[in-house]
């Protein structure tokens, strides 16, 4: 069972165990708007934690029928031996925290993806008057200025993108033969820059991951396809081998299954 699945079972026994009280506990006001914000929250269809939870209704002391008409699965029954002999208090706030988590993080990403685009227009206002130089650092460098407020967010320096393109040769480094067009003003080809291993990482490394090492040129369909792309794992593992040395040499030291972590 992977983490998210098995996050959304504890809620599942949760609900199922304490019913009304549960969805009280958690701020809502009935099951349906329980099932529907807290599946929204964890990025799984809503009929998930409700089915779960009716294969726990057999299992715990819940009055409603649930699957009565087939044995609980193996997973649940594990699960369910877990978590009845915690207490209600013990598996409520483990239930708060995982749901408080899940909050921040789309709290995180929607901050996120406006900056993205803030950095992305400030990059192409930036490249008319500066094409970049053909720069990678050998050393780590510091780790970049943050700013507080309701999510961290780390800054990052367009120059240092417009160096990363300027690197590629303002190509496509998945493919450098996808078409791309010219820019307006500077008559330089369009790519987008990519943090490979995302900003959002920063918070778990001691060197800056704003280097022109880590930023990679894409157009524009690969790099919307890395963030919402089915085969963006891909792209990410070919980006991540031809790219392994510049990032050591940054001081940026990951596998590839972590940085696949950063991407789920």
């Amino acid at each position: 069972m992977d983490r998210t699945s098995y996050e959304l079972s504890v809620i599942a026994y949760y609900l199922s165990e304490y019913d009304e009280k549960a969805v009280s506990e958690l701020g809502y006001k009935t099951r349906t708007e329980a099932f529907s914000d807290i599946s929204y929250l964890l990025g799984r269809e809503n009929n998930y934690l409700k089915l779960r939870r009716d294969e726990f209704d057999v299992l715990t002391s819940s009055p409603r029928k649930g699957w009565r008409n087939r044995s609980p699965l193996k997973d649940v029954i594990e699960l369910y031996s877990e978590y009845s002999s915690k207490s209600y208090e013990e598996v409520t706030n483990e239930v708060k925290s995982t749901i408080q988590k899940a909050k921040e993080i789309i709290n995180f990403d929607q901050h996120e993806s406006v900056e993205e685009t803030s950095y992305i227009e400030e990059v192409n206002r930036k490249i008319i008057s500066h094409s970049g130089k053909k720069i990678l650092c050998i050393n780590p460098q510091k780790v970049p200025e943050k700013r507080e407020g309701k999510t961290t967010l780390y800054k990052r320096n367009p120059v240092k993108a417009i160096n990363a393109l300027k690197n590629a040769d303002y190509k496509c480094e998945y493919c450098n033969e996808h078409k791309t067009f010219i820019r307006k003003g500077s008559g330089l080809p369009y790519t987008e820059p990519h943090h490979l291993v995302p900003m959002k990482a920063q918070k778990d490394f001691n060197v800056s991951l704003d280097v022109e090492n880590n930023i990679v040129s894409l157009c524009s369909n690969c790099h919307n396809l890395i963030h919402y792309g089915k085969d963006a794992e891909i792209i990410i593992k070919e980006l991540y081998d031809a790219r392994l040395t510049e990032l050591n040499n940054a001081g940026i030291i990951i596998t590839l299954a972590e940085l696949l972590k950063y991407y789920q």
